[in-house]
């Protein structure tokens, strides 16, 4: 598969997993929020402003110094430099498939935030009988 489709199934899953979230804190809202605020209860559209906002006051999702990506760059050309001709092709390969892996990586980090926001809904379900 290529590296545009992994990407493109990445973001599709990880705005999925987005979704996924704002239902959780919508529910979370509704059943512990409302009676102890004595407010009335969201609709999931509100919650989904609600994050999008608390996402743009924290700065969620916003990408790193491009600074800093250079500077790495840089290193990079550097070590390239130390690397003796006879041992490049073994590093390229290592590199290569260090950089393999990082999809894997991604998918199991998805994975883990929906096993965790499934988990918490869970939780939060039992303590909201109990209240």
């Amino acid at each position: 598969m290529s590296d545009w489709k992994k990407l493109a199934m990445t973001w599709a899953t990880s705005t999925l997993v987005g979704f996924y979230t704002v239902f959780v804190l919508m529910q979370f809202w509704n059943w512990f929020a409302v009676p102890l605020l004595h407010v009335p209860e969201a609709s999931y559209w509100l919650i989904f402003g609600l994050n999008m906002l608390f996402g743009l006051m924290t700065g969620v999702g916003e990408q790193e110094n491009p600074a800093h990506e250079r500077r790495w760059n840089a290193l990079f050309i550097i070590l390239n430099a130390c690397v003796p001709e006879h041992k490049m092709e073994d590093v390229k390969e290592e590199v290569r498939s260090e950089t393999e892996s990082i999809w894997s990586d991604i998918g199991i980090m998805i994975f883990s935030r929906v096993l965790s926001r499934s988990l918490t809904l869970g939780l939060g379900f039992v303590v909201h009988l109990l209240v």
